[in-house]
């Protein structure tokens, strides 16, 4: 599966054929394939210098910080599923939300955190795209955990 997390930084890396919906949507899913595999790499390759996240740990994450963490294995899965429900594009502005499902490492901040033994855990996410050079730039990202609903 490595062979491919290079061909993926690729993809995203050289100027899409257009500024559409199915260029978003793959940009998008080489950012979800370049995360599940921790391939620092390929998510170095499409972000953009201003680039955060609003991470599920609470805390705004730079660029630089982001990289770091996928480096050092604060941040990763043992799985990490995504369902896109919504794509909107607007100008040079492209926005992808949905669901993920992942279990994390237990070597990440979250895998840390969590005493369930990485069971898997529901998250919201919003990843923010900038149409840029001929290219979608992955600028912001926000995910949270779901939270679970008291039984009544």
């Amino acid at each position: 599966m490595q062979i491919w997390a290079p061909l993926m930084a690729l993809l995203v890396a050289t100027p899409a054929a257009a500024q559409d919906e199915t260029s978003l949507r793959q940009a998008d899913a080489a950012q979800h394939e370049a995360a599940r595999t921790r391939n620092a790499d390929a998510l170095a390759a499409m972000m953009h210098p201003g680039f955060e996240v609003n991470s599920p740990e609470g805390e705004m994450w730079s660029r630089a910080k982001t990289l770091e963490l996928w480096r050092n294995r604060g941040i990763g899965h043992e799985s990490f599923d995504r369902t896109v429900e919504s794509v909107i594009l607007d100008g040079s502005v492209g926005v992808v939300a949905g669901r993920e499902v992942v279990r994390p490492s237990v070597d990440s901040i979250a895998g840390k955190r969590r005493a369930d033994g990485a069971q898997p855990v529901e998250r919201r996410f919003t990843n923010v795209w900038l149409w840029k050079e001929g290219r979608w730039w992955f600028l912001a990202r926000h995910a949270n955990e779901k939270s679970k609903r008291p039984v009544p």
